[in-house]
């Protein structure tokens, strides 16, 4: 990298000379001695011109600097009066770190730095209200909440807005947190464009976005094109991979036993085991795929370390716990003493956690994108290579194995994603469409603000010339009819509408403001401390690990919606809601691929290289791989799909609008029919028209977003049509299934 300073003559140089004379000052107090190319080239751009941008780099590459250096040094001399730059992060302890970071960069500077989140105290909120000016972090929610709790202070606090800094794009591309964030800035941009007639810059930082064709529309849907992607392709560093497998038998082979918690406990030691010693030493992250897999295997890990003496601590991260046991954990990782963490998602972004040596998934990742991001995650420090290991239990064939068990398909989708992952693919992100739950939410959100507002002006603000613009009027006018027999909503004899009895205890409910849904939840209590929540209540007297310790149930107070619990040496594996996540359709292809290639894999061990030659010897004597119908026995049998989840929901649902019975396999579905009958039934099928909106009243499950349950059948139907049904991909698998 270049020297940087005054008498910089190079890229770099050049880049902080145009730097604010306290950034240069700041940095020169830092000890910085180089920026990065993706820096030089944002302060470049940034000061150079006035289009929005997107910052692409890999996880620990500087990209909050690349972004802040120009911002704070365009807005520098000009920084009270109102908020000049809102940095908008999917995550409290993410607006945390960041509220640190950005309040180093501007102590040579007379700019403010605020953040606002529900952890954050009154009188810094109070402060930032009377006196707006500089930076504000802040979620998604909380700015939801200052446009319906704060909306007259919303001209003083960002009338002269100039900066939108998203952290994490790709984490608000394709669901309804994003939407729900794009509706907000939308409606923001009325609020600066009142006050000077100007607009706010959006300036957007990601490590992993697979089309940025779908950034560049988030950022500004009318001109893509005037979205710049900076993209750094610096990241050079060494990686080791490594795949583990392990044969475990199958549950319906495992005679239960009820002196064990989990009759597969031995099995899944075998896992912690590995874990402890890959682990032992070092700082490390261990992902997996559910908050109860979480709780588990950070259990056998403790258990394991105490019965080898070992002094290293096995700490668990996920939504479902109390803040302060997330932040203990994470202080823990920073403090540089070696720690490993269990964790869901929760810890995938790009919280500061000090150094990470080793990366561990168990169970395959649903996605690509997912797998990247989470690898990314170790490595960050200079010279330390990324290490991730990737562990796999697959189901030992038994008495009772069917086919689909002695596939080892775990093994082959970790296969699948490394593959993919390491030819550079990453899912193109898919926006929501015909979001009516989320439309809802800024309805009641809108309404809330004004206080009273006619239907029409609603319908310009969040969809004319919103970000709702794929629900027309008709639809919209429905929408409203309904809310309206909810009494979600009323109108005044002068038309404008006001919030119903209903709508008001929505507003009024602390979750109002995320637009995503949460389950009713059970508080978990120890002496009155609550540990976490948990939407799948436990029995009395039941044992539950939870936030990394055993307890016993001693009492549920369902009026109150609290369990009471005491330590215990008994254990048994907490139940939380939610399903498997969505899997792409070319990852499934892919599966097909790696069953049917008799290539090497260098990253896997010794027991996956044995299982994956084992499917494939099953897959080539089966057939499976080449015959797009096959008979499991004389009653069953298998459409081999090799398909997406939304795909596969499609084709499901067609099957039971005809009064088929079939159960999801993830690269086929099994029928209740006999061969003959399902070729027979398929045919007739493909032949037929299918009607859309039927359809929709079959998939399963019906209610997918926060609000979905306040819309009537046909609005469903509606909704999911559009938003989730891909009849053009089921339609093209129903056509080849008859296909000579």
């Amino acid at each position: 990298m270049e020297s940087v300073g005054p008498a910089g003559d190079g890229d770099a140089g050049r880049a902080f000379q145009l730097l604010h004379p306290g950034v240069q000052r700041q940095l020169w107090r830092m000890g910085w001695k180089n920026l990065r190319q993706l820096q030089v080239t944002a302060i470049r751009e940034i000061l150079g011109n006035d289009k929005h941008l997107i910052l692409s780099a890999a996880t620990a590459s500087g990209k909050t600097e690349a972004a802040f250096l120009p911002i704070l040094s365009n807005i520098a001399d000009e920084p009270t009066g109102s908020v000049r730059v809102m940095y908008v992060g999917p995550l409290k302890a993410l607006i945390n770190d960041q509220f640190a970071r950005v309040g180093d960069l501007c102590s040579s500077l007379e700019v403010p730095v605020f953040h606002w989140h529900g952890d954050v105290g009154a009188s810094e909120k109070a402060k930032l209200i009377e006196q707006p000016g500089g930076v504000l972090l802040i979620t998604p929610e909380s700015l939801e909440s200052l446009f319906v709790n704060r909306s007259q202070y919303l001209d003083k606090v960002f009338g002269g807005l100039r900066f939108v800094v998203i952290d994490e794009l790709h984490s608000f591309l394709d669901n309804e947190r994003g939407l729900h964030l794009r509706s907000l800035l939308s409606r923001l941009q009325r609020v600066v464009g009142k006050a000077d007639g100007g607009r706010y810059r959006t300036v957007s930082l990601s490590a992993t976005i697979g089309d940025y064709s779908v950034g560049q529309r988030f950022i500004d849907p009318d001109n893509p094109q005037n979205v710049l992607v900076l993209q750094d392709h610096g990241d050079k560093k060494e990686t080791k991979y490594r795949v583990h497998g392990y044969r475990i038998p199958s549950l319906v082979d495992v005679e239960e036993d009820d002196s064990a918690a989990d009759p597969l406990e031995p099995y899944m030691r075998m896992v912690a085991s590995d874990i402890v010693t890959h682990c032992h030493g070092y700082s490390n992250l261990i992902f997996a795929n559910s908050k109860a897999d979480v709780e588990v295997y950070a259990d056998l890990a403790k258990q394991i370390a105490e019965e080898e003496r070992l002094a290293d601590p096995f700490l668990v991260h996920h939504g479902a716990l109390s803040a302060y046991i997330r932040q203990d954990a994470e202080l823990t990782m920073k403090s540089g003493r070696p720690a490993t963490t269990f964790c869901s998602s929760t810890l995938e972004m790009g919280i500061d956690i000090g150094s990470v040596r080793t990366v561990g998934q168990i169970g395959p990742s649903w996605s690509v994108t997912s797998q990247l991001q989470r690898m990314g995650r170790s490595g960050r420090r200079e010279g330390e290579p990324r290490i991730m290991r990737v562990y796999i239990e697959c189901s030992e064939p038994g008495a009772h194995s069917d086919l689909f068990d002695r596939l080892h398909l775990p093994l082959i989708q970790a296969i699948a994603i490394s593959e993919l992952m390491l030819e550079g693919w990453l899912e193109p992100a898919r926006p929501p469409l015909c979001d009516l739950s989320t439309l809802t939410q800024q309805i009641i959100s809108v309404i809330s603000q004004a206080g009273g507002t006619p239907a029409e002006t609603i319908y310009a603000r969040l969809c004319k010339g919103g970000v709702f613009s794929d629900v027309e009027p008709a639809l919209f006018a429905d929408l409203l009819r309904q809310l309206g027999h909810k009494d979600i909503i009323n109108q005044m004899e002068g038309g404008d509408l006001i919030l119903g009895l209903l709508g008001e205890r929505i507003r009024r409910d602390k979750g109002f403001y995320a637009a995503f849904a949460t389950e009713e939840e059970f508080a978990i209590l120890h002496d009155g401390q609550q540990l976490g929540t948990i939407e799948i209540v436990p029995k009395n007297k039941e044992y539950l690990l939870f936030a990394g310790k055993r307890w016993q149930v001693m009492d549920i107070d369902v009026e109150k919606h609290v369990i009471h619990v005491v330590p215990a040496k008994g254990w048994k594996a907490p139940k939380f809601a939610g399903g498997p996540g969505e899997v792409h359709e070319k990852v499934r292809q892919k599966m097909r691929e790696v069953l049917t290639s008799q290539k090497i894999y260098a990253y896997l061990n010794k027991e996956a290289g044995a299982l994956l030659a084992d499917a494939r010897n099953v897959a080539q004597a089966s057939g499976i791989c080449q015959q797009s119908i096959l008979a499991l026995g004389p009653r069953e049998t298998a459409v081999m799909t090799w398909t997406g989840s939304r795909t596969q929901d499609t084709l499901a649902a067609m099957l039971r609008l005809h009064g088929i019975k079939c159960h999801d396999e993830g690269i086929a579905l099994v029928l209740s029919l006999p061969e003959d009958d399902a070729r027979r039934r398929l045919t007739d099928i493909t032949a037929q028209h299918i009607p859309s909106l039927k359809l929709a009243r079959l998939v399963e499950p019906r209610i997918r977003r926060k609000y979905d349950s306040l819309l009537n059948d046909a609005l469903l139907d509606v909704s999911i049509t559009r938003g989730w049904l891909d009849l053009n991909g089921a339609k093209t698998i129903m056509d080849a299934f008859i296909t000579p």
